[in-house]
């Protein structure tokens, strides 16, 4: 898995990476795989952020963008996740998760069009987290959007102290912590 997100990295970086951004990719991919490995459900969408969402991330950090090429098919492979689930029985978890995708889809959108954050990208990452946290339930869902813009802003004023990151626009990258968000409450749903 880690080799073909790296070449999904490659692929779809209009800057030349640096080293470290292959490392950083190659280890999150690697952690983030074996953690996955071990979840009982949802499975296959927590896969789909390890080999989609990580790239993404990276790219967001490097690029100030998310490329369609990585958060499309990351959303319509969750959202055929929660309809292959309603369709198979699970009424309940799979509407959760369509409508906590709608219902991230529909936040991130109502403030991009407000305030112009965040950004056009992160909105269309939105409804791939809502659904696998909504899968989990309707706390996982809401906690979900809490802690992604409680993360965003810990790393932002983190990059500001120490240097280490240029905003484009006085925007901070959301991606990562939309991506270390889903993984991450996916896992401990499952705890």
């Amino acid at each position: 898995m880690a080799p073909i997100a790296v070449g999904l990295l490659r692929l779809n970086a209009k800057r030349v990476l640096s080293r470290w951004c292959v490392v950083v990719t190659l280890v999150a991919v690697l952690a983030a795989g074996v953690v996955v490995a071990l979840w009982s459900t949802a499975v296959v969408v927590g896969a789909a952020f390890v080999l989609l969402g990580v790239p993404t991330a990276v790219i967001d950090v490097n690029e100030h963008r998310i490329p369609d090429r990585l958060s499309l098919p990351l959303c319509g492979l969750a959202g055929a996740a929660a309809l292959s689930t309603v369709v198979a029985g699970n009424f309940e978890s799979g509407v959760r998760a369509l409508i906590g995708g709608g219902a991230w889809a529909g936040l991130m959108l109502l403030s991009y069009l407000a305030t112009g954050q965040p950004g056009p990208g992160d909105v269309k990452l939105a409804p791939s987290v809502g659904l696998l946290l909504g899968w989990f339930g309707w706390s996982w869902a809401l906690a979900g959007v809490l802690a992604v813009y409680l993360l965003t802003a810990v790393a932002g004023i983190a990059a500001v102290w120490f240097g280490r990151c240029s905003f484009h626009g006085g925007q901070v990258p959301m991606a990562p912590s939309m991506v270390v968000v889903a993984l991450v409450g996916g896992t401990l749903a499952q705890l």
